[in-house]
């Protein structure tokens, strides 16, 4: 019994070296991986640090780079500005250097001055100073404001002292009902003439030469020695004709012209005229015309150029050489559409 307890003693014994051996393997081993994880840890962070100074330079240069980059587009910048005003600069001399070029051109001041020359050399001119009653042609532009055709323009055209005239009432594409107005008057001395289409000016500017059409085609039929230009919504004072007939022949005028009185719907009134002639204080609508400047039609270019037809016809006339003459006084009652309900702004001054 006893050599048995013996035998086991030594058992666990050698047993419990074994154990203890292997504890101390255990803690050998676990010692030598910390040791190699904390070189390794270490390692890693030389590396760490080692990256972080690598990106800490890139960062510098990158923001060098930026600011490098930032420096040039600003000096861009004040290249591509002062650039830009030398541009400016230079279209701004270019306009002011070519635009009288290019007008005298497009209205053609040499060819106008020529036919202007051959005019007063022609043998009938001088009649519109010598006849005794010359025959004066108004043409009336409308579309369809039959009842101020009616009942205010015609009326005092058919009304005027001096008698001797001839009216020709030009539909823009007027309605059929304008026509059968007309003929209704029976009044010989009324024309009627209905075109057969309406041109549309630029949106915003179709006022500037809406009647360009009608007036050429007025111009075209006048069988007068002196003219007028009339709308379809004023009212031609009575004596008008006869007033700016004598006043051209007493003056030798080619256009002969008096003040407009212009009317508000508040009641309002107001005289405009200016010698020489100027813009908002000139009407062809006030001016009897020397037939034979038919030579200057209204032209549909006026709407581009921002200037109104009848105003641009009669500056064509001035930088020609025409004779104007100004006979103070209203010579017709002007109802303006942009007061009274047309155009929305007023003509430009």
């Amino acid at each position: 019994m006893t050599g048995r307890l013996s035998v086991r003693r030594r058992a666990l014994a050698a047993l419990e070296r074994r154990l203890n051996a292997l504890g101390d393997r255990v803690v050998a081993d676990a010692a030598a991986r910390e040791q190699h994880l904390a070189v390794t840890i270490e390692d890693l962070g030389e590396r760490l640090g080692a990256l972080e100074a690598v990106a800490g330079a890139a960062d510098e240069r990158a923001g060098a780079g930026a600011a490098q980059l930032a420096a040039r587009a600003a000096t861009l910048d004040d290249q591509l500005g002062a650039l830009g005003e030398r541009i400016a600069a230079l279209e701004h001399r270019l306009g002011d250097e070519l635009a009288p070029m290019l007008r005298a051109v497009v209205d053609d001041e040499a060819g106008n001055r020529r036919r202007l020359w051959a005019l007063r050399d022609d043998p009938d001119y001088a009649l519109a100073y010598t006849e005794d009653e010359p025959l004066v042609s108004v043409a009336i532009a409308t579309h369809d404001r039959l009842e101020l055709l009616l009942e205010r323009s015609l009326p005092s055209v058919l009304g005027q002292t001096y008698e001797r005239l001839e009216v020709t009432v030009v539909g823009d594409a007027a309605p059929p009902a304008v026509g059968a107005a007309v003929a209704r008057i029976g009044d010989p001395r009324i024309t009627y003439i209905n075109l057969p289409t309406r041109v549309r000016g630029p949106e915003g500017r179709h006022w500037l030469t809406a009647a360009t059409q009608t007036r050429n085609e007025g111009y075209r039929v006048a069988r007068g020695r002196w003219t007028l230009d009339f709308d379809d919504d004023d009212a031609l004072h009575p004596d008008a004709v006869a007033v700016l007939l004598e006043h051209a022949r007493v003056t030798r005028a080619e256009v002969a012209y008096g003040d407009i009185e212009q009317h508000a719907p508040d009641g309002t009134v107001e005289r405009l005229g200016a010698f020489p002639p100027a813009p908002g204080a000139f009407s062809l609508s006030a001016a009897l015309v020397h037939s034979g400047l038919r030579i200057f039609a209204r032209e549909h270019v006026a709407a581009a150029m921002g200037v109104p037809g009848d105003w641009y016809r009669a500056e064509r006339m001035l930088r020609a050489g025409v004779r104007f003459a100004h006979r103070p006084g209203p010579v017709f009652a002007y109802y303006p559409t942009f007061l009274w309900g047309g155009r929305p702004d007023p003509p430009p001054a």
